[in-house]
């Protein structure tokens, strides 16, 4: 009886040393899972484990941002997933700005330019002119539109060298070529004149612009026959040019054509009603009729249309 009491103790005590080592050894795992965390010799897939993990919790919560943002779409009552119109990607780099002495674009200067030309505001226009060529001195188009503007204000010569400023640029320019016979002729530098409008219509021959002011020019040098063939064809191209009208009716005034030249004075009065030389031009033409009431009222018509 003692020797089996001797051996369920016996037993019972390895049993229990057993449960003590296995209990150690549980007690002892933590100690060396973080001991391999600080040992400097682990393995290269030992140290990359928590590189892994890191990655993977990166993507976890790239994920759940996603999820978040596809809701707060789906409340805002949008889709879920950006449309064609969308993009999350990064926006492409913007254009580089230009650097300090690149030239600006000028088309929208050029057209606040011919705003303030319609609108009235011819020395805002000039102004405006002025700064694009500043600028820009080989903008064509800047000194084309400058001299026409001096040009109406009875500056011809100032007029004449922005002409020649173009035409260094574009020596066949049907419309500076033009304009600037037009400038020479009122200067009564007809030659030189002629010598332009002749370019002028050898490139353009029909040119509507080009004809008037080579039937000016003619009638300017006294050539009034000619003068009037060649406006008789710009009235029948373009009925409504009013300039072409009063040169023509002038042209047949000096050349004792009377009755005919008041009818086309009466149209040209009609197509310039602003501008007082037709309303002065019929006065005489009635006072060589005999009809002083007409001629009266055409004098007090344009003296009224007088500048002040």
């Amino acid at each position: 009886m003692g020797k089996k009491k001797s051996k369920g103790s016996k037993g019972q005590t390895g049993k229990a040393k057993s449960s003590k080592k296995a209990r150690r050894s549980k007690k002892q795992e933590p100690r060396d899972e973080r001991q391999v965390e600080l040992l400097p010799d682990m393995a290269p897939e030992e140290a990359e484990a928590p590189q892994a993990v890191s990655e993977f919790e990166a993507e976890l919560e790239a994920e759940s941002e996603a999820e978040s943002e596809a809701e707060s779409r789906r409340e805002a009552g949008e889709p879920a997933v950006p449309t064609s119109d969308e993009s999350w990607a990064e926006p492409p780099d913007a254009p580089a700005e230009p650097g300090p002495h690149a030239p600006r674009p000028q088309g929208n200067q050029l057209a606040h330019a011919r705003d303030m030309v319609e609108s009235g505001r011819i020395e805002d226009a000039i102004t405006q002119y002025g700064e694009i060529l500043n600028e820009n001195p080989s903008n064509l188009k800047a000194h084309n539109n400058l001299g026409v503007l001096y040009d109406e204000l009875g500056q011809h010569q100032t007029a004449v060298e922005h002409f020649e400023a173009a035409l260094e640029m574009e020596p066949e320019n049907v419309e500076v070529l033009t304009n600037h016979a037009s400038a020479l002729t009122k200067l009564g530098r007809f030659d030189q004149a002629d010598e332009m409008i002749t370019r002028a219509l050898r490139l353009s021959p029909d040119d509507p612009v080009a004809r008037l002011t080579l039937g000016v020019l003619s009638f300017r040098r006294g050539l009034y026959h000619g003068a009037e063939s060649e406006l008789r064809w710009v009235c029948e191209q373009d009925p409504e040019n009013g300039t072409a009208f009063y040169y023509r009716a002038e042209a047949m005034n000096r050349t004792g054509r009377f009755e005919e030249a008041t009818e086309l004075m009466v149209r040209a009065s009609e197509l310039m009603p602003a501008d007082p030389r037709p309303y002065y031009t019929l006065g005489h033409l009635y006072d060589r009729q005999r009809r002083p009431h007409e001629a009266a009222d055409m004098y007090r018509r344009a003296r009224d249309l007088q500048p002040t």
